[in-house]
């Protein structure tokens, strides 16, 4: 299972906010079956790519919905395939090895 970050940045908004947009494009996840989480600058989600990539494209084409013409979106996608990893436990890993620094 990969880990990613999609983030959806509408361009040409009315004004610089952009929460109406982004909350469309995570809208989009709440009818997919993944875990995920929604950060200040784009959305974590874990899932196969083949799932990854459909659900982007999905975000991606939420703003054009609402007539938004141009969107830019950045997809960071951690695939490691000698064990499972997911959101969780990579930050309980950092978490251990900063419990671990601190002694």
């Amino acid at each position: 299972m990969a880990i990613a970050e999609i983030t959806v940045i509408p361009i040409g908004t009315p004004s610089p906010s952009i929460g109406d947009w982004i909350a469309e494009a995570v809208r989009v996840l709440e009818n997919e079956n993944v875990k995920y989480e929604v950060s200040p600058v784009g959305t974590l989600l874990e899932g196969k790519n083949a799932d990854i990539f459909r659900i982007a494209a999905k975000m991606h084409s939420a703003s054009f919905k609402k007539g938004i013409k141009r969107v830019v979106t950045t997809i960071i996608i951690d695939d490691r395939r000698d064990k499972e990893v997911t959101m969780k436990s990579k930050v309980a890993s950092v978490k251990k090895r900063l419990r671990k620094s601190a002694k």
